[in-house]
């Protein structure tokens, strides 16, 4: 490298600084007062989207760290996408940290380094910067699962992440072995080159190493059969962390998932795809069947989560192509959806309780009609209702598989998505058409709540009406990969 040029880098770089501002403002806070870390993370969030926004019109875009970090259309779609999720987590937040006594500072320097992984994920064309992106992001995880030290669920939430985590990361480091061995080099670009002219030999291995890429991959997404960890994880991690790890880990694990394929793998695509449509119709199958058993909401959410990265899987299986647009509006839906079904749950969290099982939501729609409304919406959009972004989401993933040839997996996915409305519309019948037997008091949501609340509900909506511009967005995205 001649020069360094850092613009490419700068909305993570803000970020990062941002971490280490809050982890200084609370050091330096008398314990008689609250640091202001909620409004620092926030305010370092829509500045790195602001940067964001300015290199997107021109200023920094391209290669940077002789080309392993880019800054191209499909990472900087990404970014606003994570960013935007992060901010609406900052503003769930707080209440629901009070609520549970668990209102520590290193919680929004986490969050916020684990936003600095997650936009190298989406950004990194070179495997080594990859995998430290990734463990950057899931180091950070692992410490926030397991944030409320007074809840034994939380600290064995953090443990089976670690394991599950380190054993995934073993996988993919394995698989990176492997095609350096057989390319000689760790840039998806050089990997793409190198790959068609090689013996069979050295084929076979690259198989191989695709095959340890996709385990790795799978336990970040939560596939089968590598989606064990999810459920108990979900359910023992404080809610804001289980909504940050469904929605945005999936918008960075699959976008790391789509560059990895497409840039650097294009020639084992024949081999790839069948492998990934075994996976998306077993994970869509296993995910659904195992949400139909559940009356706690949070492994109820956690199964469903398992059967949208099937979903997900499905229009990858389908990439390069319209899979590739279709999976990034999916996300931008998906990632909004989670964060206000898991916001609702946290809004209302009061002295060390949430409602998390299904007498705790009965009789909602009477008690706290706005609340209940909101989750319906939610809960509608996850089905795949007309008039939800959840609805253009699934139409777009199930369409790029039929162009594809795919079509006995998109019929599976349609009618995953029907068996999928008794366990969603459940828990809405539960609110509206039972009565709670001790009606529980939970808390009023609150002024920062309730915005994070009122944004997901607006996005899905929203983008159910007129999902236009993020599918264009989404259409120029997708371009970067081709």
């Amino acid at each position: 490298m001649t020069s360094l040029d850092l613009r490419p880098l700068l909305p993570a770089l803000m970020v990062a600084i941002t971490g280490l501002v809050v982890l200084l403002a609370h050091a330096f806070t008398p314990k008689d007062r609250r640091a202001p870390s909620a409004g620092l993370s926030l305010t370092g969030l829509l500045a790195a989207s602001g940067a964001t926004l300015l290199i997107m019109q021109g200023n920094g875009r391209g290669a940077s760290v002789g080309g392993s970090y880019a800054a191209d259309d499909f990472a900087l779609f990404l970014h606003l996408v994570i960013l935007g999720l992060g901010a609406v987590l900052v503003l769930l937040s707080p209440s629901y940290l009070r609520a549970t006594r668990a209102d520590r500072g290193e919680y929004y320097a986490l969050l916020l380094f684990s936003i600095v992984g997650m936009l190298g994920l989406v950004s990194c064309r070179e495997l080594i910067s990859l995998f430290v992106a990734l463990e950057i992001m899931s180091v950070s995880l692992y410490a926030m699962a397991g944030l409320d030290r007074e809840r034994q669920e939380s600290q064995e939430s953090a443990l089976k992440y670690f394991i599950t985590g380190a054993f995934s990361s073993g996988f993919f480091l394995y698989g990176v072995a492997l095609l350096y061995g057989v390319s000689g080099s760790t840039s998806l670009g050089q990997i793409a080159l190198r790959l068609p002219g090689a013996s069979d030999s050295a084929q076979a291995l690259a198989l191989v190493g695709t095959a340890l890429l996709l385990v790795g991959f799978g336990f970040k997404v939560a596939s089968v059969p590598f989606h064990m960890w999810a459920p108990d994880v979900y359910q023992g991690a404080p809610t804001t962390v289980t909504a940050f790890m469904a929605a945005g880990v999936k918008a960075a694990a699959f976008g790391a998932f789509l560059r990895v394929l497409l840039s650097g793998l294009p020639s084992l695509a024949s081999h790839w795809q069948p492998a990934l449509a075994a996976l998306a119709l077993l994970t869509m199958i296993v995910g659904n069947l195992g949400a139909l058993a559940q009356s706690n909401l949070k492994r109820m959410l956690a199964y469903s989560s398992v059967a949208h990265a099937g979903y997900l899987m499905t229009a990858l299986t389908a990439s390069p192509g319209p899979g590739v647009e279709a999976i990034l509006f999916y996300l931008v839906a998906y990632g909004a959806v989670n964060l206000g079904a898991f916001g609702i749950l946290s809004s209302l969290a009061r002295d060390n309780r949430e409602p998390l099982s299904l007498g705790d939501v009965a009789g909602l729609g009477a008690r706290r009609p706005a609340v209940a409304a909101a989750l319906t919406v939610f809960l509608i959009s996850l089905t795949g209702v007309p008039v939800s972004a959840g609805f253009v989401g699934k139409f777009y993933l199930f369409r790029a598989a039929v162009d594809a040839g795919y079509l006995s997996l998109a019929l599976a996915g349609v009618l995953m998505s029907v068996v999928s409305a008794y366990y969603y519309l459940r828990v809405v019948v539960f609110m509206y058409m039972r009565e709670a037997e001790d009606a529980p008091a939970w808390a009023p949501v609150s002024l920062w709540a309730g915005a994070g609340l009122v944004v997901a509900v607006a996005a899905i909506l929203g983008l159910g009406v007129y999902p236009g511009p993020v599918l264009e967005a989404a259409r120029l995205a997708a371009q970067a990969l081709r």
